[in-house]
This record gives structure tokens, sequence and C-alpha cells, in this order.
């Protein structure tokens, strides 16, 4: 079942009900690095609508869009730690590409980095997206979340943070954000986004159906070469492929299923510990389902 909701309090709402019920739910993004069980989800999935994709607090002077951060949404490169900070609120329905595209029009440096990622800003901040050595927390300062009981702001430096990794209050949604950017130069911050994009074209498979990183870079590693040195660039399982062009992605070339991706992941993971002595751990988050080391390490 899927519910969608268009305000904080109507969430709250919702889960209040799903809570006495005991009905189990998670809250749905962009769907981008996501991989939902061939059987489906026997939950809950709750969706926030359009109501949440707004951006606030832009210079007026220097654009002219106050609530456009959906997808009609009209500290990086240049950035001066003395140059005015300008707070923005979010809502977490944002597109994070688009957002980037959006401040760094604005001629607001701190973003850059963010324009070629997938996804929306709630989604970013639960699993701290990033790229480039960039990530959100280096922009987050305060997360607005809801419960079954109550609405609230929590300041980021009050969340644990990591590679990844956001731990949010349990059974929480993230509603909207408030990030700290910079004013910068317009020309300098779109030449940036520009060029990180460039990089992404070159060395990211392209036009093809994946849902991103299937696992987590190791401390001072990159997964997909630690899988290229393992060979298994360009294997297929099904319908399923490692990515010729990058290692660490999942490519559907026909009919791929969750059955075969999540083949393909654990070979992914046996090869890189027999060759590289390195454990991967995935990026992707499964819903209906588990990953085949998690089922077996279970049956122990």
């Amino acid at each position: 079942m899927l519910v969608s909701v268009g305000e904080t309090v109507a969430l709250a709402k919702v889960l209040a009900e799903l809570e006495a019920r005991e009905v189990e739910w998670f809250c749905l993004g962009a769907g981008s690095n996501l991989l939902v069980a061939d059987q489906g989800y026997s939950g809950v999935v709750i969706k926030l609508d359009q109501s949440f994709q707004y951006v606030e607090g832009l210079p007026i002077e220097r654009c002219t869009h106050s609530r456009s951060a959906g997808g009609d949404m009209g500290a990086g490169p240049g950035e001066s730690s003395t140059a005015p900070q300008v707070i923005l609120t979010v809502g977490a329905g944002a597109y994070l590409a688009r957002l980037a595209t959006v401040v760094a029009e604005a001629g607001l440096t701190g973003m850059e980095h963010a324009c070629g990622i997938p996804g929306s800003v709630g989604g970013a901040v639960a699993m701290n997206a990033g790229a480039y050595g960039w990530c959100m927390r280096d922009v987050v300062r305060e997360v607005e979340i809801v419960t079954a009981s109550e609405c609230r702001w929590l300041a980021a430096e009050d969340l644990e943070w990591g590679y990844r990794f956001c731990r949010l209050p349990e059974r929480s949604v993230v509603t909207a954000v408030r990030i700290m950017l910079r004013q910068g130069d317009r020309e300098t911050c779109l030449a940036s986004q520009r060029a990180y994009l460039r990089q992404r074209r070159e060395k990211q498979p392209r036009s093809v159906r994946t849902f991103g990183s299937a696992f987590k870079n190791p401390p001072g590693q990159h997964a997909g070469r630690l899988v290229e040195a393992a060979g298994l660039k360009g294997m297929r399982r099904g319908g399923a492929e490692i990515s010729t062009v990058h290692g660490n992605f999942l490519v559907n070339v026909g009919d791929a299923t969750t059955a075969d991706i999540l083949a393909l992941m654990s070979m992914m993971r046996q090869a890189v510990e027999r060759t590289s002595g390195v454990v991967l751990e995935p990026e992707v988050r499964l819903v209906g389902c588990r990953f085949p080391w998690e089922t077996e390490q279970g049956d122990e």
C-alpha cells in the first residue's frame, strides 16, 4: 500500500496509526539507491508529495525562484570562509541534483559536488550522501523529523554522522533540512558543476538502468577498482551485469530480477575478499528482503 502525505501533521497521524496497528512501513524518497524484493513489500510505503519540494531563503536579488525545489526547480570550489553565509530551508522531497544547480545559479557555493547525485534531499540526509570528498554533513545545520508523536528540529551536531550514514531517531521521517551555504561567484559555481558532471560521464555508465553504487568504498580504496581487480567487470547473471565501465555499478541489461542483482553482489563480495582481503559493505538499501550473506550468517 502506498500512502502519500502533503503536510507534517498528516504524516504524524499516519505514523501514529501504523504504529498502533504494528504495521511495517518505510518512507520512499526518489527511489535511487534502493532495491525492492522480487515479491514486493508487504508493509506500507509512505511518500512525501510535492508539498515537500521547496527551497526557502534564496537571495531574492540573485534568484527570483523562492519555492521551487522539485522537478521544476528553477563549501566547494570558489568558497571563501569569510563570504557571507546563507541559510536555506529545503523540503525533504526536493531533488538533490536540481537543488545543487539552483543554488549555483543563485551564486551560492557549497553544493557543487552534489550536482550529479540522484535522489531526494531527505534520502541524501538519511545516508549522508556525497561525492568527491564532499557529503551532506558539510552543509546541513538542522534536520526536521516527524515521528508518531512529534515534529521537531534537530541540530546536525546532535546526530551521529558517518560515511554514507546518519543515525536518525528510530521510526522517524526527515521532512525538511536547513543548510548553510556561502555567497560566491555564479559562473565559478556553474563551471565547477560542469567539471564534476564531466568526470561522472567519463567514469560511470550512462543511459542505463542502475541504482548507483552497489558497495561503499572501503577506507582509502575504491570498491569499483577492487571488483575490477577481481576480474568481474562484465560478469552477468540473468538480466543483470556488472558494468564494463565501472565495477561498482550493476546494470539491468534486460529483465534483471532482484535475485539476479543479489547473486552478483554476493559474487563480488566473495571475490574481492578472496583477492584483496577486503569485505565490502553494501551501499544500496534493500526493501522486503535481505542480503544473501546476512541470511547465511543468520542460519549459522
